[in-house]
């Protein structure tokens, strides 16, 4: 039993060391997660208002093997709704950036991230009234931030859960903007 103790101990340690010793070295990683947005819009006056909708995001990043690694990727935040009548509107915040990032090693097999960053928002605009439909879109540079909790399943797989929020703006309307995700990253 013993013998099946400090076997299972080793393999343990051992993988453990293999996570660390990726971490510690430069390396190009990918990161696909989905989750839930959510736009901080008032929906007063409206019959419906739905301000949470399904978003993702995806991300290339090259860590320096410091905890330091340099991130860029593509954002959607969601589709958002609102109604009255037969009037419908639909808002579709979506987000380019490059960010850095820090990765705090709280064990060998978890991880905290904090990234800082700026992203370019595009904000595309639907609105119905009836049979007749129009769209107009505005894009803005704004910060974005983000921070996750990631967990290894292998040296080169982890499993993240994150939020990462920015700024989505039109014609001078300004609405924060979040995306909680869970995804996986790879390392190559």
């Amino acid at each position: 039993m013993k013998k099946i103790a400090l076997t299972l101990s080793a393999l343990a340690l051992a993988a453990g060391a293999q996570a660390q010793a990726l971490i510690d070295n430069p390396h190009p990683y990918a990161l696909l997660s989905i989750g839930q947005g959510h736009v901080n819009a008032g929906c007063n006056g409206v019959q419906t208002c739905d301000n949470n909708a399904t978003g993702g995001k995806a991300m290339f990043g090259y860590s320096f093997g410091n905890g330091f690694a340099l991130e860029g990727g593509y954002t959607h935040f969601g589709k958002f709704r609102a109604s009255e009548g037969p009037v419908g509107f639909s808002a579709k915040p979506e987000a380019v950036s490059l960010s850095g990032a820090f990765t705090a090693d709280l064990t060998p097999s978890w991880g905290l991230i904090g990234r800082v960053g700026v992203a370019h928002v595009r904000t595309k605009l639907n609105a119905e009234v009836g049979t007749l439909t129009g769209s107009d879109s505005e894009s803005k540079t704004q910060p974005i931030v983000g921070v996750a909790l990631n967990y290894a399943l292998s040296p080169s797989t982890r499993l993240e859960l994150g939020v990462d929020a920015t700024r989505a703006q039109y014609q001078g309307e300004k609405a924060n903007v979040r995306l909680v995700t869970l995804g996986a990253r790879m390392a190559f």
